[in-house]
């Protein structure tokens, strides 16, 4: 989805929220210039898409007009589609990913990471012979995730696993700096990417 499209459909659905906002809020949240914040609320009043309500204090509040909330419904779908690309994308590298480590002999593994990136891992991994045996992430270590209780990097050292998979956005100079830190070869770590 292009990005002034997509801005334009979050800035549609903090109006449908229906209350008082400053341009401020508007930038702040959609991290825009307050400049591109004011061209893009007076495009939205010129199609149509949303009002101007006086409030006291000079204040004033967006108010959203069915067509706005026709066009927010066909850019929330946009938006949905597009994400879902990009899912079903990113899923198939991941299955070419773990067809290679599979092809190398691993079957247990151990994330590395706890957010994002390792959820959508886990959903591909479902098609494979390859164990998640545990997670771990220095930040999360204790937290919940997926079945599993975060462990602690220092935990890798007793764990029976055959590979790392990255599973963080985090710098890969600092995750190897990190997992160097532990007693296992480093040639066991995959980043997937």
């Amino acid at each position: 989805m292009e990005l002034k499209r997509l801005k334009t459909f979050f800035m549609l659905e903090m109006i449908a929220e229906n209350r008082p906002r400053s341009q401020r809020e508007f930038s702040d949240s959609l991290d825009i210039s307050l400049g591109l914040v004011n061209t893009f609320i007076k495009r939205l009043i010129n199609k149509g898409y949303c009002t101007v309500k006086a409030l006291p204090r000079k204040r004033i509040r967006y108010v959203l007009t069915p067509l706005g909330a026709t066009e927010k419904t066909k850019l929330a779908y946009e938006y949905i589609s597009s994400a879902y690309q990009s899912f079903k994308t990113v899923c198939c590298r991941l299955e070419r990913f773990y067809a290679t480590i599979e092809d190398e002999g691993f079957r247990r593994i151990v994330f590395y990471g706890a957010g994002e990136m390792s959820e959508i891992a886990l959903l591909a991994l479902k098609e494979t012979n390859l164990n998640v045996i545990a997670v771990v992430d220095p930040v999360k270590a204790g937290e919940r995730w997926a079945g599993h209780v975060v462990k602690p990097i220092s935990d890798l050292d007793g764990l029976d696993f055959d590979a790392v998979l990255v599973t963080t956005t985090d710098n890969p100079e600092k995750v190897i700096e990190t997992l160097g830190k532990s007693r296992f070869s480093l040639d066991r770590v995959r980043f997937f990417g």
